[in-house]
């Protein structure tokens, strides 16, 4: 009976200490766990530096279009006066293949 009352002793503190074990396990684990209002904190500041990012590249994208079009406007403005030069270096020298001819 001796045996049987040490077996029975042996096995109660093996199960009370497994069940300290996982109490301690479950303890570290209730305090590795975030609460959803910790969770939407989270997910709103990680959105809220997104949306800043967003808006940062949006503004960038706004002036270097607006470069962009200033830059198209120039050249197009210089072509133009390019097209006006070569029409009045055409007329020029219609003219005067006219009046060298008509001489």
């Amino acid at each position: 009976m001796t045996q049987t009352n040490e077996s029975n002793d042996r096995d109660r503190r093996s199960l009370d200490r497994q069940f300290r074990m996982l109490e301690r396990q479950l303890v570290r684990l209730e305090d590795t766990q975030l609460t959803g209002r910790e969770v939407n904190y989270s997910f709103n500041h990680v959105y809220g530096e997104i949306d800043a990012l967003e808006d940062q590249m949006n503004r960038r994208f706004d002036r270097i279009e607006s470069q962009i079009e200033r830059l198209a406007a120039r050249v197009e403005e210089r072509f133009n006066r390019l097209e006006r030069k070569f029409d009045l270096a055409i007329e020029t020298s219609l003219a005067r293949s006219k009046t060298l001819g008509g001489d």
